[in-house]
């Protein structure tokens, strides 16, 4: 393949609408933040555009809750105009529950929404988040945006509460037609820190919950991560640690910005465990808070790399974003190749990330084997065919 010299572009412009929210979730990192401040909207227009003139592919709004904020919509509308494909909203879902609402947003240029989720049991999650009811809504928003077209995607917090079950709450919003999942164990601060004893789970115990977990997403091909986990934990899926770059610059809502990468490891250690360890250099070690807590002890240093166990993929029900899209495309034209599926993908908000043809494969292989797609060969090129329109959209 030939390399390219050029340097990649940015990924990510995270833009931090507000920290005001309609939840009281006893975990909040950002308990003690000033909630009275919004970004004017002017702000937030410069902001992306800025964005925009650097590079940057991907725009995220953030919070607080950022559905809170009085112009979110035009926020959205406006970075569609300034020429953003990718705009992403994350949230706790509580006001996604008003059909209206997500209309506007969807029409804005919404494509993409990160749900934060903490259980599939309504009474764990909203105990967690401190609103009663506030599952019921996450799951109208999940139904409205789908109705949409909006890709959705969900983040998952481990606490002492909710970490043995985490399989079956995958399992619940995979049904759902979730198909993209990050996982996510909580830096210790704010309200977690205050809460410690009842809510904190140590990751030599979240650990078996956390392979279970990544060997259900595999058997379906469904695709999922884990932030702030050491993947000297994470025995044959190491592969799920974010411990790479995120790549990804932040402004919050007096205008300060930081690059994500440059203070990665602001509040990380290393200790001994960490200098035989197979990840060093890579990993930017643990949080400091709990290692203040609970020390070094169950931290055990990875001697190799072991690869991902290669499980065979299940007959399955569950299908990702990526597939919905590719049976949408084929319903368009059927009988087509991996370059025309490539060019139809970027007309449909649904995929957004098909850059080259190896997410086409992947999704097509899981279609063939549910009996909904076929696929020819001719000369070293694909051709794919709709062969039955499942009640998979």
């Amino acid at each position: 393949m030939k390399q390219n010299s050029k340097p990649a572009p940015p990924a990510c412009y995270e833009i931090f609408l507000n920290y005001n929210c309609n939840a009281k979730c006893v975990f909040c990192s950002q308990e003690n933040f000033d909630k009275s401040l919004n970004a004017p909207l002017r702000d937030i227009m410069r902001r992306v555009l800025t964005g925009h003139r650097q590079g940057y592919k991907k725009l995220g709004f953030t919070g607080g809750e950022p559905t809170l904020h009085p112009d979110v919509v035009k926020v959205v509308a406006f970075a569609k105009a300034a020429g953003f494909g990718f705009i992403r909203i994350q949230t706790n879902g509580i006001r996604l529950s008003d059909a209206a609402f997500c209309r506007r947003l969807s029409d804005a240029g919404l494509t993409y929404c990160k749900f934060s989720v903490e259980s599939h049991r309504p009474e764990v999650h909203d105990r967690l988040v401190g609103v009663p009811g506030a599952f019921e809504k996450v799951l109208a928003g999940i139904k409205n945006l789908k109705k949409l077209s909006v890709r959705i995607g969900m983040n998952v917090l481990l606490t002492a509460e909710n970490y043995k079950e985490l399989p079956e709450t995958l399992e619940f919003f995979m049904k759902r037609g979730v198909g993209d999942f990050v996982i996510i164990y909580p830096v210790i601060m704010g309200g977690l820190l205050r809460n410690l004893d009842t809510l904190g789970v140590r990751l030599s115990k979240a650990a078996p919950s956390l392979i279970s977990a990544f060997e259900l997403l595999d058997r379906h091909r469904i695709d999922g991560l884990c932030l702030n986990v050491p993947p000297c934990f994470l025995a044959g899926h190491s592969q799920k640690a974010i411990i790479g770059n995120f790549n990804t610059v932040v402004t919050d809502p007096s205008g300060y910005s930081w690059d994500l990468d440059e203070n990665r490891g602001e509040d990380k250690v290393y200790g001994k465990p960490c200098l035989a360890c197979v990840f060093r250099g890579k990993c930017a070690g643990a949080d400091k808070n709990y290692v203040s807590r609970w020390g070094w002890k169950e931290f055990k240093p990875a001697k190799k790399i072991i690869p991902a166990e290669k499980i065979p993929a299940a007959p399955t029900e569950y299908y990702t974003d990526n597939d919905r899209c590719f049976i949408k495309i084929l319903g368009l034209e059927n009988g087509i190749t991996t370059s025309r599926v490539l060019e139809l993908a970027k007309g449909i908000a649904l995929c957004k990330d098909c850059s080259d043809g190896n997410a086409v494969i992947s999704a097509g292989e899981k279609l063939i084997r549910a009996g909904i797609l076929r696929r020819t060969e001719k000369n070293g090129v694909y051709s794919w065919f709709l062969s039955r329109r499942k009640a998979v959209l």
